[in-house]
């Protein structure tokens, strides 16, 4: 599959906003505000991956990116995950950094977690999900396979915490 050019996905871009805007006269009111609400955090989330590619890019070039990941000394993860104030996302603290996760996110990592037959493939759908999802997570904490002690400590801190109806 070819890679798509600029001007492409200009173009692609520019017919999704017409579509987009052809559409607004026909929703109502409280259909207007979720999408406003879907649109900020989706921006939220493009900003978050951007700075998170930035700053690990300008820790490569400075030669600090080891002294500026954290990582545990005994190969372990500390894990947490709150919800925001807000309720509409979620904090997973690993090792000190917090990385936003939406609800949708949040409720797909707990599936992940419970849905599987056996907890080796649940860590590696956990495994997988993040690296087509949420890549700039496994980077920043050198994380490059299913068996990183990562997924373990997430896998017990979703399982401590929630089920599969939340």
């Amino acid at each position: 599959m070819a890679k798509k050019t600029k001007t492409q996905t200009e173009s692609q871009k520019l017919r999704l906003e017409k579509e987009l805007t052809g559409l607004i006269p026909e929703i109502m009111e409280e259909g207007l505000l979720f999408l406003i609400k879907q649109a900020n955090t989706i921006i939220h989330n493009q900003r978050t991956v951007k700075i998170n590619r930035e700053m690990n890019e300008l820790n490569q070039k400075k030669g600090e990116e080891d002294a500026e990941i954290p990582k545990p000394v005994t190969g372990e993860f500390d894990i947490e995950i709150s919800r925001s104030d807000n309720g509409k996302t979620y904090y997973f603290i690993v090792n000190g950094r917090k990385h936003f996760f939406d609800i949708p996110e949040t409720q797909k990592v707990v599936a992940l977690c419970y849905r599987p037959e056996t907890k080796s493939a649940a860590l590696k759908f956990l495994y997988e999900f993040f690296l087509n999802e949420r890549d700039e997570i496994l980077s920043e904490h050198g994380i490059k396979s299913a068996k990183s002690p990562f997924f373990e400590a997430l896998f017990r801190e979703v399982r401590a915490n929630f089920t599969l109806d939340d």
